[in-house]
């Protein structure tokens, strides 16, 4: 599902990945550890297309069977769109939209029917138990329930492969309790393969595999 070799990031002379090879079976949840400055998120960003990586070492990214170098700007953009979800630290839900408006977003992107996203959204919303502040902006929610929200977002597209960086870490313990246990749950009724970058120990050992990064390498 996720193969990455060779991948490196440099900036301002300083070498932030050194080297990394990464494989990833579908439906597997892995967690991404180590201390701040580790290249954790910068790792992230390349494997999920936000980034590119150096290309000095001939890196190569493989996601759900489509090479990733291979794509032009279009396709890729069309690919990140379709196969990928994120979910950021921070929920980055848009302010001045309400809870389904802003789920509602990657699917206009994409080009589907406007009732076919809210029938979607709607449905998310419903199965986040979030159906009730679906008409909410951001400012009127809690902390948990605009981070459930920007996870829907996320998913309105039925992605392959969702990428989490620190996900609860501005979140309570309740709520971030709650949010590890929607990312197993949608594991097991949808089968997504998930990338989490995080400190928080406890989501790091629920998770199938802890994988921890030191100075832009893996650590034995």
């Amino acid at each position: 599902m996720i193969s990455a070799n060779n991948i490196s990031k440099t900036f301002n002379g300083k070498k932030v990945l050194d080297n990394v090879s990464i494989y990833i079976k579908k439906g597997e949840i892995v967690s991404i550890v180590g201390p701040s400055g580790a290249g954790k998120t910068t790792l992230l960003h390349i494997l999920s297309t936000l980034d590119n990586p150096d290309l000095e070492n001939q890196p190569n990214l493989i996601l759900n069977q489509t090479e990733i170098v291979k794509l032009n700007d279009n396709k890729l953009s069309n690919f990140r769109n379709t196969e990928i979800g994120f979910i950021f630290q921070f929920h980055e839900l848009l302010p001045e939209f309400s809870a389904i408006e802003n789920v509602c977003i990657p699917g206009i992107i994409k080009g589907d029917s406007n009732s076919e996203v809210i029938l979607r959204a709607e449905k998310l919303l419903e199965s986040l138990d979030l159906i009730h502040v679906k008409d909410q902006k951001p400012s009127e929610l809690s902390g948990g329930e605009q981070q459930r929200v920007a996870v829907a977002r996320a998913l309105i597209n039925e992605p392959k492969i969702l990428f989490a960086d620190e996900p609860s870490g501005n979140l309570d313990s309740k709520s971030a309790d709650l949010l590890h246990d929607l990312f197993f749950k949608l594991r097991n009724d949808l089968n997504i393969t998930m990338i989490i970058v995080t400190h928080n120990k406890e989501l790091a050992n629920m998770t199938d595999r802890k994988l921890n990064l030191i100075d832009g390498k893996w650590a034995n």
